[in-house]
């Protein structure tokens, strides 16, 4: 009988294949990110993670990633991201300087990962984002391990957007809220004099469900990042979820960016897929 041997090595392979995770590895300036499809394996819950646990994996959902930043005060470069677990439980994350552009093709917004070697830290109640006492730092060290499964156990969150109608309740406040919003105009840029000086901002005009327009007034960076984004899009009114704004009051209650603000063009969320089903703002 005669064997042929492509044709068995080829069996093989494929029963080796199937055995295992397949995988590949991607290699970033010396730093490995490992995706791995079809794979399950041990995790903790972001809540049981603290500065002295040691040699854990978390499996988490991204939920916002922020444009880099410059720091005010220092040349240092950051970007935020939002993770969050199937508790529902959220960290906030900072990437800092090279590490940014490492990391800039994975950690896409709303995909799973396991994430381990992240560098634990307590926050300040002032700086927090999140209501988890620790923030996480992703640094080269970092492994992140995109999740591709046929039947995600984390999914997109139900978010807490707040109406343009109760904004009234917030004006002023120490409450920072979340909204979302289809952008209809926007605003040139102008300078307004502040007590550290002339301060450039950009306003743009947004309306919710409720038809309901509010101004949304963006500071600092946001113009440069956020506002290029939108401005350039404008035509076909993109949607916008806006995370940690402050409500001011005025015009009867509208909007303002802070330094911890986050924003995500376009989501893929429900809420907006609704926006987008209204023959009104279409």
């Amino acid at each position: 009988m005669k064997i042929c041997y492509p044709l068995l090595l080829r069996f093989i392979l494929r029963h080796i294949l199937h055995s295992l995770p397949s995988l590949r590895l991607l290699s970033s300036f010396g730093t490995f990110h490992i995706l791995f499809l079809c794979m399950s394996r041990q995790h903790i819950p972001m809540k049981d993670i603290t500065i002295g646990t040691k040699g854990w994996t978390s499996k988490v959902i991204v939920e916002a990633k922020g444009m880099p930043r410059s720091s005010q005060r220092s040349p240092v470069k950051y970007q935020r991201v939002i993770l969050r677990d199937i508790a529902g439980t959220k960290v906030q994350a900072t990437i800092f300087d090279s590490d940014i552009d490492k990391f800039s093709d994975v950690l896409t917004l709303y995909k799973t990962y396991y994430i381990s070697n992240v560098v634990v830290k307590t926050i300040l109640p002032q700086h927090r984002i999140t209501s988890n006492d620790y923030q996480w730092h992703i640094n080269s060290k970092t492994v992140v391990e995109e999740v591709i499964e046929e039947y995600s156990s984390i999914s997109v969150s139900s978010y807490n957007f707040v109406p343009f109608s109760e904004f009234s309740k917030y004006i002023n406040s120490d409450v920072y809220v979340d909204i979302i919003g289809v952008i209809i105009d926007t605003h040139p840029t102008r300078e307004i004099p502040i007590v550290n000086g002339p301060q450039r901002i950009q306003e743009l005009v947004l309306v919710d469900q409720q038809l309901i327009p509010k101004i949304l007034t963006m500071w600092d960076q946001f113009i440069e990042n956020e506002c290029a984004a939108i401005v350039k899009n404008i035509k076909s009114k993109p949607i916008i979820a806006a995370y940690r704004i402050q409500i001011v009051s005025f015009n009867g209650g509208s909007m303002s960016t802070k330094g911890s603000s986050t924003f995500v063009i376009n989501p893929e969320i429900p809420e907006a897929t609704i926006l987008k089903s209204c023959s009104c703002i279409a």
